[in-house]
């Protein structure tokens, strides 16, 4: 990672005096839960241990203390500091034998998808805003509703019905704006509420106009549960979702806790830090994009199993979205729907028939746990990575802010860094496969760091923030994060194999100096081991961008390695693969070779 681009960052806070030590943060997902223990050493914080436990949110036990147990106890088994008492309560403050922690935070992901239906006025108005809204949450949305899709009142009330939500998000109408048409469609939703069978109970969340509060409560009358927050559109040219994300997550809290025992254990020891997985993992985002700067953007990826998260923010301004139809788990099949085989076949280094990856995504989708025992199935495992991440950065990208969202319809925005965690990456054979994976779904441009978050860090430290915003300033720095290495990407038009860029290494240190050309078409690794330093000269040929405000435009910058170490990533945006089959698989090879994860 460059000098001027690493974990640096001087924060007056990490001179705080501290008031709690020990901080114990969970992360209840739907196949894992894990226990990080951070704690102060030599003045700074560190992660001392990690445990790791099957989630027991679903069948058979709908509760998910024991998987948060297990993780405890994990952790006490690493450490030898016991977290609970007798009577499986967190010890908390720490007591004078060093028994317990300070302060708990929690985060979450777990439990059914909640079925939600969004209604709003205008398609690119209040819609597109409720869209952004849902989209920044664990929700499966089940239907839509606007004033402009030319449905019958009885014809909106039949789709909430056939929908069956357990939510509907309504928007519509600026502060002080059009009432009669957002009550109007108040009213049906009202009516379609009351009728769903079976006492089924629906949480409606009310973001539209706010002088509307007490005439939508009239309307929406005594016997529903209705939640109003500010308005998510209070003008034409302005769209505010913060207050509203923050009442969504909350009513999904309650939805979530409702369905699966243990929550409001959890919520009771974080006494208020509890915050969804999505939400804290976004905070740390926009964090590092208000210390990285305006120039580039910050990009988290966070890969589960029932979703993925895509966390994007430039000069301090965030897009959360949360695709949970894809994911490496539950929701693979989903990938289906955005993807083709083929699209997922173009990946592969070995020849898989059709049938058989078609049943490894229906036996992942049943049996999400499960890890590839096979190299097959350890290439079938990450072409699917691959389409999965770039399916939702797809999806994502619609959501970025328009000088943002494309330099074309497929270049991204420079970017630094590009974070990403979740078990596929961190359990990568090598740190050559969880590279390439990222290169191959992202195909970043000029100039960016890939940094791994093998521990799941970063929704602890979203939500550490809140008791202790020294936490994520520290554990940042300490090493916990593993950087897989400097990218250079170049970008420009040229025949396959021509030189399109020059580069010089002047080692720091007693290294040994390096020059080089580099021609299209190449996937090139240097040599640069973790914390070695170089100064990094590159010269573009006519044409090229490599990040230094141009085509053709040379500069220099100071670098350090990574675990793969310098990658020069030549093979053009977007990546072309052969349409022979024999020569993408040899190629696909040949790529992993290049990154160190076979030989």
């Amino acid at each position: 990672m460059s000098s001027r681009l690493c974990w640096r960052v001087n924060d007056e806070r990490m001179n705080t005096i501290l008031d709690a030590d020990t901080l114990l943060a969970v992360d209840v997902g739907s196949v894992n839960t894990r226990a990080n223990l951070f704690d102060v050493v030599d003045g700074r914080y560190r992660l001392i241990a990690t445990g790791r436990s099957p989630s027991t949110v679903g069948t058979p036990l709908f509760d998910i203390s024991e998987g948060v147990r297990m993780a405890l106890d994990k952790v006490h088994a690493i450490t030898g500091r016991r977290l609970v008492d007798e009577s499986e309560a967190l010890i908390m403050p720490v007591t004078n034998e060093g028994t317990g922690i300070d302060i708990f935070v929690a985060t979450a992901t777990a439990g059914s998808k909640v079925r939600t239906v969004l209604v709003g006025l205008m398609p690119g108005v209040s819609i597109q805003s409720v869209r952004r809204l849902a989209a920044s949450s664990y929700l499966e949305i089940v239907g839509e509703i606007g004033l402009m899709d030319r449905r019958r009142e009885e014809e909106r009330i039949d789709l909430i019905l056939a929908a069956r939500p357990d939510l509907i998000l309504v928007a519509g109408g600026t502060d002080g704006g059009a009432s009669d048409s957002v009550l109007q469609l108040v009213e049906t939703v009202g009516v379609a509420a009351s009728l769903l069978p079976g006492g089924r109970q629906v949480r409606i969340v009310f973001a539209g106009n706010r002088h509307l509060g007490a005439s939508v409560m009239e309307r929406f009358g005594e016997g529903l549960s209705v939640s109003l927050t500010p308005n998510v559109r209070p003008s034409l040219g302005q769209e505010d979702l913060a207050p509203a994300r923050l009442r969504l997550a909350e009513v999904i809290a309650d939805i979530r806790t409702a369905r699966v025992s243990g929550f409001s254990e959890l919520e009771k020891w974080s006494r208020g830090y509890f915050m969804s997985t999505a939400d804290a993992f976004g905070r740390v985002v926009r964090y590092l994009s208000g210390i990285y700067g305006p120039d580039k953007g910050v990009l988290g990826i966070d890969l589960g199993a029932s979703q993925i998260t895509i966390a994007a923010a430039f000069d301090g301004m965030l897009r959360v979205a949360v695709s949970s139809d894809l994911g490496m788990g539950a929701s693979l099949p989903g990938l289906l729907k955005h993807s083709t085989l083929a699209d997922i076949v173009r990946w592969l280094p070995v020849e898989v028939p059709e049938y058989r990856l078609r049943d490894y995504i229906v036996n992942k989708a049943l049996h999400p746990g499960t890890v590839p025992m096979e190299m097959e199935e350890l290439h079938i495992e990450y072409a699917l990575a691959r389409e999965v991440i770039r399916s939702a950065l797809s999806l994502a990208r619609q959501e970025w802010p328009a000088n943002k969202a494309m330099r074309s319809s497929w270049l991204l925005p420079p970017l630094e860094p590009i974070i990403a965690g979740g078990g596929v990456l961190a359990r990568a054979p090598h740190p050559g496969y969880a590279a390439l994976m990222l290169l191959d779904a992202v195909q970043p441009t000029g100039i960016s760091t890939l940094v791994l978050d093998p521990y799941n860090l970063t929704p602890a430290l979203g939500v550490a923030a809140g008791p202790l915003p020294v936490v994520p300033v520290q554990v940042l720095e300490s090493g916990s994060y593993v950087s897989l290495g400097t990218v250079v990407a170049p970008v420009g038009q040229a025949r396959y194999g021509r030189r399109i860029l020059r580069l010089n290494l002047e080692r720091e240190g007693n290294g040994q100096d390096m020059s080089g050309e580099i021609r299209m078409g190449q996937l090139v690794v240097l040599p640069l081991a973790p914390g070695e330093k170089t100064r990094l000269t590159l010269r573009p040929e006519r044409g090229i961008d490599v990040g230094f405000g141009g085509p053709g435009k040379a500069g220099a910058l100071r670098v350090a390695g990574g675990v793969v170490g310098l990658i020069i990533d030549a093979r053009g945006r977007p990546i072309s693969l052969p349409k022979d089959a024999r020569q993408r698989r040899e190629l696909n090879q040949k790529w992993l070779w290049d990154v160190g994860a076979i030989e």
